[in-house]
């Protein structure tokens, strides 16, 4: 999933940190977990806790991080037939979608053209709507347990930015199709690693999660600027949520209150910080930024010496390989920026 700060290509400089301090280190957790990424990544070794305030993201990490296989949908075999949701929503067929009613298809009726706004065409507007909808009839039906619905759903919502149309975020949509928004929508099967953990995810504030949590690594990834992540991504959150909300805008923004981070803040993201690590009962904490952040590297430095052990503190510069084709010039030097502190805990 294409996502502001994805930390796909950080993973083994975090797991090299990772090694060298903490290496008989047995749970992570993923504070702001975004796509679940890291959480996902570091299941294959550790008991993982995860969380977002993001409601999408949630459901993504409920799907493969607390969810420990697959399951066999067997309800939903025994009563209807069938054993593998995925496939039957990749191969519905257009008279079927067409069957659903009108005033169920709420990406169809505000995202599509239909609605006045494109960022999705009709027809897979409506084959998502149809999907979604399923899953929610059946969870009512009782066909579904909640490992299954959250699977589900964390699936359908991870096929979405493959037909997108929108240039990066779901900001705006492109005034033009792009061709990526012609291919036919379907549910993006995700993997998910058994570790035979207890695994847990969350969907609250991270600063008062870690009052009631404890643990070895603490992963640290707030959002870098003033960005916001719900009008970023509020379609994704309409997506998993699927609460037929009043939208407002050109956009189609949802009201996002309470959902509104302090780390975007620059008059508010150095206290935040602070709570998040005085917070924290983690030995090993591991934060990424960049050098584009609200928070300068020095006050970084600062506040996680006050928190942890200063003669621990380190500081590792990565090349921003996200953007590789892209020049040094037009970057303007920008680096990721990886930190580490033990704390006393």
């Amino acid at each position: 999933m294409r996502f502001i700060g994805c930390k796909n290509l950080l993973l083994n400089d975090i797991e090299c940190l990772i090694n060298r301090h903490a290496p008989k280190a047995e749970s992570f957790c993923d504070i702001f977990s975004g796509t679940a990424t890291v959480a996902r990544y570091f299941k294959q070794k550790y008991t993982v806790i995860s969380n977002d305030l993001l409601y999408f993201s949630y459901c993504l990490q409920r799907g493969t991080i607390e969810n420990d296989s697959i399951s066999s949908f067997s309800v939903l075999h025994n009563v209807l037939g069938i054993s593998n949701p995925i496939e039957y929503f990749s191969n519905i067929t257009v008279v079927e979608v067409e069957t659903l009613l009108r005033d169920r298809r709420f990406f169809q009726n505000n995202f599509a053209p239909f609605g006045g706004r494109m960022y999705i065409t009709d027809v897979n507007a409506l084959r998502f709507d149809f999907a979604r909808n399923t899953i929610e009839d059946w969870r009512a039906g009782s066909l579904l347990n909640d490992d299954e619905y959250f699977y589900l759903v964390a699936c359908v919502v991870e096929g979405l930015p493959f037909v997108s149309n929108i240039r990066g975020t779901y900001g705006a949509f492109a005034k033009a199709w792009d061709k990526r928004a012609f291919k036919v929508y379907e549910p993006l099967r995700l993997e998910v690693t058994h570790n035979g953990k207890k695994n847990r995810c969350y969907n609250e504030d991270g600063v008062e999660l870690l009052k009631r949590i404890s643990g070895d690594i603490l992963y640290i990834d707030p959002p870098y600027n003033a960005r916001q992540y719900l009008p970023n991504y509020h379609v994704l959150e309409t997506a998993a949520r699927y609460d037929f909300p009043n939208l407002h805008g050109m956009t189609g923004l949802r009201d996002d209150s309470g959902q509104k981070s302090d780390f975007c803040s620059k008059a508010k993201v150095e206290f935040a910080f602070e709570q998040l690590l005085k917070n924290a009962q983690y030995k090993h904490i591991i934060f990424s930024y960049n050098t584009d952040g609200l928070m300068s590297v020095e006050r970084i430095a600062e506040i996680m010496k006050t928190y942890g052990i200063p003669e621990n503190y380190e500081m590792t510069e990565i090349p921003y390989r996200r953007f590789k084709s892209r020049s040094e010039i037009e970057l303007g030097g920008l680096r990721e920026l990886l930190f580490y502190i033990e704390k006393r805990v």
